[in-house]
């Protein structure tokens, strides 16, 4: 933080640090900065770092301004983010890894909670993203607080394709659409699947961005 002239109280606290299990020489950590601040509203600078162990000099750099990255928080809020060392292997030398964003509501009778994530790849001092806030995971419910409760859930896994497009590997990612019912059954709260479905879809490289078709 220092490196880039951060003081600790001007960051939100949802630090992520993780070191890369495919280059045990480097460390990424995520500083969020606030970069606009109002009554139940904030809006986030997103520094993603690339740091050698060693030497403990920054080697490689993302940033992006408050204004576009979409991390923000008002009556959904981000309350953690984490770091994804999936190894996801574009090509045969490229390992892109993902910063994802924890967001909920406060609602109980409503309650709300999403996924999404952002895959970054290391050229030189830069650090490149390559996809910005994917969904990868939503629940949306309602509840009378006691047992009953009903929730859509959607969730999305990727996996790499043998087939590549503009020098990337394509993405495919596998959806789950569910529908789950908790009701009380001999005086329990059991929960059960009314429905499922699920789809595919692929992202593609293009314009330096992954992309769905």
């Amino acid at each position: 933080m220092n490196q880039l002239n951060i003081n600790v109280e001007d960051c939100d606290g949802s630090f992520a640090e993780m070191q890369l299990p495919y280059n045990t020489d480097e460390t990424v950590i995520v500083i969020p900065k606030i970069g606009k601040l109002e009554e139940d509203f904030t809006a986030l600078d997103s520094y993603v770092v690339l740091v050698n162990n060693k030497t403990k000099e920054i080697k490689s750099l993302f940033f992006e301004s408050h204004e576009t990255s979409g991390w923000q928080s008002d009556a959904i809020f981000i309350y953690d983010i984490s770091i994804d060392t999936t190894s996801y292997l574009i090509d045969k030398n490229t390992n892109a890894f993902g910063v994802v964003l924890h967001e909920r509501s406060m609602s109980q009778p409503n309650p709300y909670y999403a996924k999404s994530i952002s895959l970054f790849i290391s050229q030189g001092k830069e650090l490149k993203n390559i996809l910005k806030n994917y969904p990868i995971y939503e629940s949306i419910g309602e509840t009378d607080m006691k047992c009953y409760g009903k929730f859509e859930i959607e969730s999305r896994q990727f996996s790499i394709s043998k087939n590549a497009t503009n020098g990337f590997l394509d993405i495919v990612v596998d959806i789950t659409n569910k529908t789950v019912v908790y009701e009380e059954s001999k005086g329990e709260c059991e929960d059960k699947v009314t429905s499922v479905q699920t789809e595919k879809v692929i992202l593609t490289y293009e314009n330096e961005k992954y992309k769905q078709q």
